[in-house]
């Protein structure tokens, strides 16, 4: 039995009907800030007895309100999960909310009308909403969630809500329950009050006299009518007393063994602390017991359980989550996450995505319709890095590094005439991936269906992540062109020779980049472009705009190594073409500048991603007039969605 699906409307940031549906096991939800990661957690809790917080009560800020200026509230919400998987055990416990189908529902609706300090709710499992409720059949599902924020040194600590005593009460429960119907006293109970009593009555330990010096007293105060009997002992001999008092300590190495080594959880880490909250609660949730007081099933929600830990425990403690929910068939895991750590180390198909919206929209990554062998790919590359278009508001995706760091530069130029919180890709929250490779039929499935052929056996298949997503590729024509010229050795022949092929306006040739055939593809669909160089790769392409490659030539003049002895005829040479002005030539000669430009460029005694950066500083720190190509600007813009606000 797992949670499969969650409806909510009404309810927090869900105005219109919003769908998650969930896997079993582990499920990670991802998305940027304000997306609705918690709202969807709190809508869960709205439905079940939280074992760790207790009853999530209703408040006026659970229902819809509009961030309009005279925006009501929502008069009522309503949530309903959706549980599927049931065995016959199941079926037949949950019987009234399963009916005649195969899933079982559980449904509240909440009204906003206020009645002395509570809003009236009405919950009710199955389809019928007359049917009668057996609120008994909450306590079947047990529920735990673990806050961002939350105090894993107070939970710890002995005291009512300690979760040792929960812990211990789970593991015991069997035997509490025996001992209760036999009137017989549980071990533990029996072993502290032997303790109690040989304290009481041992005539070498100070507790004995102190005890009767507090008798003595008390009678001389009051008289023997009034007067009452003391005892001194360690705590009361009921389980759940003892249970509560206990406190757990620690110890930085597993092979102590030395009671006096170990410390109040005070002088342990936050991080640490917090493992060991959860490691605490994975052990009652793992219980393998047939008892019939425990529950059917388990539902875990955690929100950031990045909290306070470094990256490698992080990675650690989701692979443990992971693997307790599959080796536990009752047991689902939930968590929320801002961290790019755990979104990269977990797989595709356990990922969801949140889109921030006016509605938002919830994407479990495995319907996306993805070929085994690009979730697969996914899986491998989604590194921390690339795990970052998890959580943008819009992505470019790029070939390489040298991109990478030139785009955000050149995007600050093309937004530089829009309003303040426009002006750049980082107030915009998007994000550029570099996906070292021309790998874009693989990522762009995430928010796209392609089609790589015209057979209509082929179909568009997959839900896409509702984000603007834009890729950046080069056109990469042939770079070599075979050509007939006179032959110097026989008169009136010819020879076939080949030289290197340099593009500009008038001398164009077709690409050889196989992302070209996903360029139609791609643009049928709502969120996603492939853009595409105009006339070579990036470095050439910038280098034909404007006066582009004036700056470009003298970075390469200060890059280029300088020879102890004599003069470098590169330097000198792109020294002289950092000083011509490149608006006043030809496009020929300014092709064959860009020629030249990107050969160094790409030596080894450069390399694009030296340039890039360097590039990218003088642009900044300069303030050099920059000219971008048209298809990097209209890259930008769609990633922006600015350019949906120009049309309309």
């Amino acid at each position: 039995m797992y949670l499969r699906k969650l409806k909510a409307q009404g309810f927090r940031c869900f105005h219109s009907s919003f769908e998650i549906e969930f896997t079993d096991g582990l499920n990670v939800i991802v998305g940027e800030n304000g997306a609705g990661k918690t709202a969807i957690i709190s809508s869960i809790r709205q439905l079940f007895q939280d074992s760790e917080s207790g009853r999530y009560s209703i408040s006026s800020d659970d229902f819809f309100s509009p961030f309009i200026t005279g925006g009501k509230a929502a008069l009522s919400f309503s949530i309903c999960a959706e549980f599927d998987g049931l065995d016959v055990e199941d079926k037949v416990a949950f019987l009234p909310w399963v009916g005649a189908s195969n899933t079982a529902l559980l449904t509240l609706q909440a009204e906003n009308k206020e009645i002395r300090g509570r809003f009236k709710k009405i919950i009710w499992g199955g389809n019928s909403k007359s049917s009668q409720f057996d609120p008994e059949l909450i306590d079947l599902i047990q529920c735990i969630y673990l806050p961002p924020l939350r105090d894993a040194e107070s939970k710890l600590s002995n005291g009512r809500q300690s979760r040792l005593s929960k812990l211990l009460k789970a593991l015991n429960r069997k035997q509490l329950k025996q001992c209760r119907e036999d009137d017989t006293l549980h071990s533990l109970e029996e072993k502290l009050k032997d303790f109690n009593t040989s304290l009481a009555t041992d005539d070498n330990l100070s507790i004995k006299k102190a005890n009767e010096l507090i008798t003595a007293n008390l009678t001389k105060a009051i008289g023997y009518h009034f007067g009452q009997k003391t005892s001194i002992q360690f705590a009361e001999s009921d389980f759940t007393k003892i249970a509560e008092s206990l406190t757990l300590l620690f110890f930085p190495d597993l092979s102590a063994d030395s009671q006096e080594l170990f410390r109040g959880l005070s002088q342990n880490s936050l991080g640490y602390n917090n493992l060991l909250y959860i490691a605490s609660i994975l052990a009652e949730l793992t219980l393998d017991d047939e008892d019939d007081e425990q529950p059917l099933f388990k539902l875990l929600l955690i929100e950031e359980p990045e909290a306070h830990l470094h990256p490698q425990l992080q990675i650690r403690l989701l692979n443990h989550l992971k693997s307790v929910a599959e080796e536990n068939k009752n047991v689902q895991v939930i968590v929320t996450t801002h961290s790019t750590v755990l979104a990269s180390s977990v797989e595709l198909e356990s990922i969801i995505h949140l889109s921030k919206s006016q509605a938002p929209v919830a994407t479990p990554l495995r319907t996306c319709g993805l070929h085994s062998t690009s979730s697969q790919f996914i899986n491998r590359w989604l590194d921390v890095t690339k795990s970052n278009l998890l959580f943008a508001s819009g992505v470019i995706l790029v070939e390489g590094i040298a991109e990478q760091m030139i785009i955000p530069t050149l995007a600050k130029i093309v937004l530089k005439d829009q309003k303040d919180g426009y002006k750049s890709l980082e107030d915009l929250g998007i994000s550029t991936i570099n996906l070292n490779g021309i790998y874009f039929k693989h990522f762009m499935q995430l928010y796209c269906n392609i089609k790589t052929t015209d057979d209509p056996k082929e179909k568009d298949v997959g839900q896409n992540i509702p984000v603007r997503c834009a890729g950046l590729t080069d056109l990469d024509p042939p770079k070599k062109i075979k050509k007939e010229i006179p032959d110097p050795e026989n008169a009136g022949e010819t020879k076939e020779v080949s030289e290197d092929f340099i593009p500009y306006e008038g001398n164009m040739k077709n690409g050889t980049n196989h992302a070209l055939k996903l360029v139609d593809s791609i643009s049928k669909s709502t969120d996603a472009r492939l853009f595409v160089s105009k006339y070579k790769t990036l470095e050439y392409d910038l280098a034909m705009e404007g006066n582009n490659a004036a700056l470009m030539s003298g970075i390469i003049a200060s890059l280029w190594p300088k020879p102890k002895e004599n003069e470098s005829p590169v330097i000198k040479e792109f020294t002289a073409m950092s000083k011509i002005d490149w608006t006043e030539k030809s496009p020929k000669e300014v092709a064959e500048a860009a020629h030249k430009i990107l050969k160094r460029i790409d030596d080894d005694n450069i390399g694009k991603g030296m340039f890039a950066q360097v590039m990218t500083d003088k642009i900044q720190s300069e303030g050099f007039i920059f000219t971008v190509p048209e298809y990097i600007k209209n890259a930008i813009l769609w990633a922006s969605s600015l350019e949906v606000a120009e049309e309309e």
